[in-house]
């Protein structure tokens, strides 16, 4: 009996059946380890790719619409500033999945009042003394989103000084122009550059947040002043404006360069009537025109800005 029960031990261990059940779960192992390889290389990538696109595009539709409901509340300002408005901008910091793997999200980091920005205006004039906002602009808050981004190419979006742009390897374009508004007029034979400075005032603690979630920004209008108005009159003509120097604080001098180019193009100013310069964070314009009159209106739209990250 011992003798046939090792015998038939020994001819399980040398049939065919086991050996193709062990050679089934091997093959069976190696199809799933190549699959997943398969899709760790050749799709990952690219689903990953595909979350980070939908999730930029999310993102600047919310600064857009942040940057729409602060002009909304600064026109509600102008109108009547004893009026509180309240408005609401979430912005998506992150949350867009990758297709059968849920918990992967897109993510990056929201920074309220972390960058560089503000407003320099000097008013020159023939006898007076030069009018200028000091330091009262000299530092007028910003929204900005920065993604962590790891095939999509990262874009920075920056809310500053009224200008919604875009910040991609290092080189910036802005997308939605500030209340910086220059115009030019004729009247009775005379001609006009009228410059509109309409400044907004981002009033709220300093924060920075990295997410993978939704996040609100609260606005609340605050204040709206009127700077400094001065239009030319003919009776005062000795003592118009001789020229006017914008300076915008900034770390994306090139979107405010190519703003200043545009604007100047649009109604026709020649190089003489301009000077375009910067420095490390500054860009400056100066307006002086020869053979044109001067006038300008600045305001200041004060509106505060709290969020999750005080």
């Amino acid at each position: 009996m011992e003798k046939m029960g090792l015998k038939a031990i020994h001819t399980f261990c040398r049939s065919e059946s086991g050996v193709s059940t062990a050679v089934a779960a091997a093959l069976l192992i190696g199809i799933v380890v190549i699959f997943m390889t398969t899709i760790q290389i050749n799709y990952m990538p690219i689903w990953k790719e595909d979350a980070e696109y939908a999730h930029m595009s999310d993102v600047w539709q919310d600064m857009s619409r942040f940057k729409s409901n602060v002009d909304i509340l600064t026109a509600g300002l102008a109108i009547n500033d004893d009026v509180k408005i309240v408005m609401n901008s979430p912005v998506r910091v992150g949350g867009s999945e990758i297709p059968f793997i849920r918990s992967t999200t897109t993510g990056g980091s929201l920074a309220i009042n972390n960058d560089i920005s503000g407003l320099t205006v000097i008013v020159n004039k023939n006898i007076t003394a030069p009018y200028t906002t000091g330091t009262g602009l000299f530092y007028t808050g910003t929204v900005s989103y920065r993604p962590a981004n790891l095939h999509y190419v990262d874009e920075t979006y920056c809310y500053e000084n009224g200008a919604l742009i875009i910040t991609q390897e290092g080189r910036s374009l802005m997308k939605l122009a500030p209340g910086i508004v220059f115009e030019k007029s004729s009247v009775n034979s005379s001609d006009f550059v009228n410059v509109t400075v309409r400044a907004v005032n981002l009033k709220g603690e300093r924060g920075v947040l990295s997410s993978n979630t939704i996040e609100d920004i609260r606005l609340t209008s605050y204040r709206f002043d009127h700077m400094y108005e001065d239009r030319y009159d003919p009776l005062l003509a000795n003592n118009s404006i001789t020229s006017i120097n914008l300076t915008v604080y900034t770390e994306n001098k090139e979107a405010w360069e190519g703003f200043f180019i545009d604007s100047a193009e649009e109604i026709n100013l020649e190089d003489e009537d301009y000077t375009l310069s910067n420095s490390t964070y500054t860009v400056t314009f100066l307006l002086h025109p020869p053979n044109d009159h001067l006038s300008i209106d600045i305001d200041e739209a004060v509106i505060k800005i709290e969020t999750g990250l005080q």
